[in-house]
């Protein structure tokens, strides 16, 4: 049923704090980085999304059909308003877009769940580095990152990487070089099969701890579907072939 009461029409619409995306001439590509999810949105949808996702401070279900309806003209006003009500619940039960920004408890919980784990693994990784114990350290990265991916989810990966603190400490010319190495050797004898996400966190997080400002980069393909991470450093990737940026359509740089 339609909502037609002016409270519900003015209420704000906002973009999850976990969620990001890319829009072009053929819709938009969402990624739901707490429920580790990615939809894409055509059509209408589409340009609803790139609407709200454009407004920094959200927008009200009226503001939207009143912009819609200038876009528009020879579609009846109550076909808007219906239309923009069900695609603005979709995303709503999708946990896409929030009425607000409340933080819940769990979410409090989860951030010093978060809290916790990077600080043990920030301490002793500084420490194997320090014994030039590269190789060591990037295997405990890929334990811990499985570890919170299994427990925690893809989103408390995700924070914790965004996280991650970059050293004051100058860098070698060697430090990038010898990082890529060991998380490369550490995932040729890691007993489980490590994932481009638990590679490129890894890296990215013992490059930060290098002194250098990597990022974590994911992207996906549409056609055939796929999803990837890789890090970049200075918009160069450092973990993967250099035309991977050219494969896949970033949707988030951490």
């Amino acid at each position: 049923m339609l909502e037609t009461n002016q409270q519900t029409a003015d209420m704000q619409f906002v973009i999850a704090p976990d969620v990001c995306s890319n829009s072009d001439s053929d819709g938009t590509t969402i990624l739901d980085i707490r429920n580790d999810r990615i939809y894409n949105a055509i059509g209408l949808s589409s340009l609803i999304w790139t609407k709200l996702a454009t407004a920094n401070t959200g927008l009200s279900q009226s503001a939207i059909v009143d912009s819609l309806r200038t876009e528009f003209i020879d579609v009846p006003e109550q076909q808007i308003e219906s239309d923009v009500d069900h695609l603005l619940s979709d995303f709503k039960r999708k946990n896409l877009i929030n009425e607000n920004r409340v933080v819940s408890i769990a979410g409090r919980v989860e951030r010093h769940s978060i809290s916790l784990s990077s600080s043990f693994i920030y301490q002793t990784t500084e420490y194997l580095l320090k014994l030039r114990l590269s190789g060591l350290a990037a295997f405990l990265g890929l334990a811990m990152s499985t570890l919170v991916l299994k427990l925690l989810g893809f989103g408390a990966l995700h924070r914790m990487v965004k996280r991650w603190p970059v050293n004051d400490k100058q860098p070698t010319s060697k430090s990038l070089d010898e990082i890529c190495a060991a998380v490369d050797s550490a995932t040729s004898w890691y007993p489980k099969h490590a994932l481009c996400l638990s590679r490129s966190a890894v890296t990215t997080c013992l490059l930060k701890q290098q002194g250098i400002n990597a990022r974590m980069v994911i992207g996906c393909n549409k056609i055939p579907f796929k999803a990837h991470a890789w890090v970049e450093v200075d918009g160069e990737v450092v973990n993967d072939r250099k035309r991977v940026q050219q494969a896949y359509k970033v949707l988030d740089r951490t």
